[in-house]
């Protein structure tokens, strides 16, 4: 009875650790069906029990051309094949579940030899389960065609910054993108960056990727620009030039910076506007390739044959590396200015500036005494000389007074219609206090304007000082002798007659 019940319970114990292992291992039920792994098992699986349908159904196909097979069971061999063939289709689809994806291998920034900036993209169409049945040679064509993932069609890409599109054009179709075949598309920046975003859309995926830029490094060269290619400075002035320099170099990191053809009577200097440090040379460290920089040139205090006012002056910015400075210096011995086609054949990093000086008028004053000392009732009368010490003429100059309350002016003459630079011109001004004036100090304020090539300019202001003091009698002053005189002469009489007692 004992051996009886307890093989029962081994056969109870056996049939659950069969419905366990098939209910874990099944592909069909369980959290372990999505393992592509299992898939990829059950795939196998299938193809086995389809190959060995398929030649099942080739034996019944032969005996039944020779008579020796009945049709029921033809049939049942055929019914078998293609339940083999739909239950390979079957796990093949499920292994095959997800698209293949689109990927940016490279995004590669250059500079055009226009100077705009130009940006290869790279992509590739890939897909690992394809691949995976190509390593374990599972072919499927004859029961299931995968031509249809091996390409994907009508792929659009676009290049953006903060969702904004910046690229000429605005967008690029690929019509075919084959499996694991690179495609390349080529766009014109519209704005210089150095990360922005590529949108790849297709019927299968519409994906964003953000990156930054590669830089191309076919060519040892910094690319140099400035969006203040063309400036104005007055004589005696200056003119600052922002440049934005990017390294395009996988050689070097040390770079000179110099000008050309800038006439030695305009210093320049390059600068850090951050340090306000004075360079000669920059240095790309590790994992920087692009930096902001200003250009400052001095210009003379007046012009001469080289520095002419209103006529502009064409130079040149370059970056070069130790060779391309090597070269420069010798063909600065020629003794003759760079042209064009020289600045081309160095390689090199250039952008063309332009400077206009400009003369400029300046309204001077000079008067030899600017104190005076009056009475009560009297008037300031004095001269004074104005002159251009510009560069430029001076056009509409008028002369007036910031006066004290109640106070007259007159300037003579009131206005000049023109002064050429280095021309004087003689004023005089009368200045009249009110009656009843007080004693004491009084500024008033000389002030001038006038016009130079369209642009208002001012003169210095100067101060007149003014004292006045209380007018006195003569019969006062008179009368204070008299009476003075008296005085002493009482004192003297006085002390006489003391001495006599």
């Amino acid at each position: 009875m004992k051996k009886s019940v307890l093989l029962i319970l081994v056969l109870i114990l056996l049939v659950v650790v069969f419905v366990t292992q098939d209910h874990f291992c099944s592909p069909s039920s369980g959290p372990m069906d999505d393992s592509q792994s299992l898939k990829l098992l059950q795939l196998k699986r299938t193809q086995l029990e389809l190959a060995k349908s398929r030649g099942e159904h080739q034996r019944a196909l032969a005996l039944k051309k020779e008579g020796l097979i009945s049709e029921q069971d033809y049939v049942t061999k055929e019914t078998a094949y293609l339940q083999a063939q739909v239950s390979y289709q079957e796990a093949l689809i499920r292994f095959l579940g997800s698209e293949g994806r689109i990927a940016v291998l490279s995004a590669v920034k250059a500079q055009e030899p226009s100077g705009r900036k130009s940006v290869v993209v790279t992509l590739s169409y890939s897909s690992r389960e394809l691949m995976e049945l190509k390593k374990l040679n599972i072919e499927a064509q004859e029961v299931f065609p995968l031509d249809y993932l091996k390409e994907v069609k009508d792929v659009y890409v676009s290049l953006k910054s903060n969702g904004e599109i910046i690229s000429e054009p605005y967008q690029i179709k690929i019509p075919v993108l084959s499996l694991e075949k690179p495609a390349r598309v080529s766009f014109l920046l519209l704005k210089d960056v150095e990360k922005l975003e590529v949108s790849v859309s297709s019927a299968a995926q519409n994906e964003v990727t953000a990156l930054y830029l590669q830089k191309g490094v076919s060519v040892n060269m910094v690319t140099v620009n400035s969006a203040q290619f063309s400036q104005e400075a007055d004589l005696e002035g200056e003119a600052t030039y922002d440049l934005s320099l990017e390294k395009f170099s996988g050689e070097g990191n040390v770079f000179k910076l110099e000008t050309l053809n800038l006439p030695p009577q305009i210093s320049a200097e390059f600068v850090d506007p951050k340090t306000q440090a004075r360079l000669f040379q920059i240095k790309f460290t590790e994992g920087v390739t692009s930096m902001n920089l200003s250009l400052r040139l001095y210009l003379p205090k007046s012009s001469d044959d080289q520095v002419k006012i209103d006529r502009p002056l064409e130079f040149s910015v370059l970056v070069l590396d130790q060779a391309q400075a090597a070269r420069v210096e010798e063909m600065k011995g020629r003794g003759k200015p760079l042209s064009q086609e020289d600045l081309s054949s160095l390689k090199a990093g250039v952008v063309k500036l332009e400077l206009i000086p400009r003369g400029v008028g300046k309204l001077e004053i000079e008067a030899a005494n600017l104190y005076h000392e009056i009475k009560k009732g009297e008037e300031v009368a004095f001269k004074f000389k104005t002159r251009n010490g510009g560069t430029r003429r001076l056009n509409n100059l008028r002369f007036w007074f910031d006066l004290p309350l109640n106070w007259q002016a007159r300037v003579e003459p009131e206005g000049i219609s023109a002064l050429d630079p280095g021309q004087e011109a003689l004023l005089s001004v009368r200045l009249v206090p009110p009656s009843d004036v007080t004693v004491g100090d009084y500024e008033p304020k000389l002030k001038s304007e006038g016009d130079s090539d369209k642009r208002h300019l001012e003169g210095e202001e100067k101060i007149v000082r003014v004292h006045i003091s209380e007018r006195v009698s003569l019969w006062g002053i008179g009368f204070l002798v008299l009476l003075l005189g008296g005085v002493l002469t009482g004192i003297v009489v006085f002390g006489l007659r003391l001495t006599r007692r």
